[in-house]
This record gives C-alpha cells, structure tokens and sequence, in this order.
C-alpha cells in the first residue's frame, strides 16, 4: 500500500492461523494487505483482535473475496457436519 493511501481494516478475528491464511489469500490475488501485528510470531499471553487492512481503492474486491472463502468453508463444514451425523447412525 502506498503511504497516501487511506486504509480500511476489512477483516477482524482473534485466530492467528486464519489471519495469516486470509492475509496470504489476498495477496496471492493481487491486493496489498497488512495486519496489524506480526502475524509471523506466535504471541505469549493474552492478545487480542487481529485486523487486516486494505486501500480504500482495494475495500469492495477484498470483501467480496473474503466474503466468498467465509461462504466456501461454511459449505464445507456443514457437509462434514452431516457427512458425520450419517455415520454416527450406523
């Protein structure tokens, strides 16, 4: 991201794992990301929420993007949420 532009925080979690997962899933698609701590270093203690931060300019195609991977592993939770319940039958 260039030092002028605004930025906007797109996403918030408490999960590491998932920031970084998300962070990294944005910049393979071509949109700069940061967050707002060292994703790369695992925190001692309590932390808190993590932010992830996009241009303005970069705001709509980031959401739609993040909104479609939230959409995709909900999916894939609920088949493997009821791939178990039908074997928890027999």
């Amino acid at each position: 991201m260039k030092p002028e532009e605004e930025s906007v925080r797109v996403w918030v979690g408490l999960d590491l794992l998932q920031a970084q997962m998300l962070k990294q899933m944005l910049l393979d698609t071509g949109i700069e990301c940061s967050a707002d701590r060292d994703l790369g270093v695992l925190p001692t203690g309590e932390f808190g929420e993590i932010s992830l931060w996009v241009s303005r300019s970069d705001e709509a195609r980031a959401r739609q993007l993040l909104e479609q991977l939230e959409d995709e592993m909900s999916a894939e939770l609920d088949n493997e949420e009821s791939g178990e319940e039908a074997s928890s039958q027999f």
